[in-house]
């Protein structure tokens, strides 16, 4: 992963879809030879293969899991819901199938913008998630819970990017609202 993102601050490529991983690696065939052409397009493959039997193994069973368990705060019900975890999830396969397919007709760099912008949320969903699920209730008894420490850190991370996250959208509203 960090050489793919070396490589990638290094190379320009155009293009968009399918045709970006063979451009990118026909530019590396000219400094790495041939060898050097197949060992990145393996090593793309692998990547991208992991990732998507990690996240299509995963993902979909965790949604189908909150779904089930949770089924009484979200459908205001405590019956037995059968087929309920089979339909969600199939109904997130089939999503996490589809969600992407318009990314093959816009360019790369709009591809890496929308890329680094989903990803910049996770950080600070990451840290409230775990103030409110290891400060919960429960985790107080247990005896599980965040320490003194654990808690100001998450609080600093979010506070950086609640700070970052604003200024980003004041400086993209200041010229957009002043013109």
């Amino acid at each position: 992963g960090v050489c793919m993102i070396i490589i990638g601050s290094q190379v320009t490529v155009s293009g968009s879809g399918v045709t970006v991983a063979p451009a990118l690696a026909g530019q590396l065939e000219a400094g790495l030879g041939t060898f050097g052409k197949w060992l990145f397009l393996a090593g793309f493959w692998g990547a991208v293969f992991s990732s998507l039997l990690g996240v299509w193994q995963s993902v979909p069973y965790m949604f189908a899991d909150f779904l089930v368990l949770n089924r009484s705060v979200l459908f205001k019900s405590n019956r037995a819901m059968p087929g309920l975890r089979k339909k969600a999830y199939g109904g997130y396969l089939l999503f996490i199938t589809l969600a992407p397919i318009p990314l093959l007709w816009i360019s790369v760099t709009k591809a890496q913008l929308i890329y680094a912008v989903t990803g910049a949320f996770f950080m600070p969903v990451l840290a409230a998630s775990l103030l409110y699920l290891n400060n919960w209730k429960v985790r107080k008894r247990s005896g599980f819970r965040n320490g003194l420490l654990v808690n100001t850190a998450l609080i600093i991370t979010l506070a950086f990017f609640l700070y970052a996250g604003i200024t980003k959208v004041i400086s993209i509203l200041k010229p957009l609202l002043s013109g």
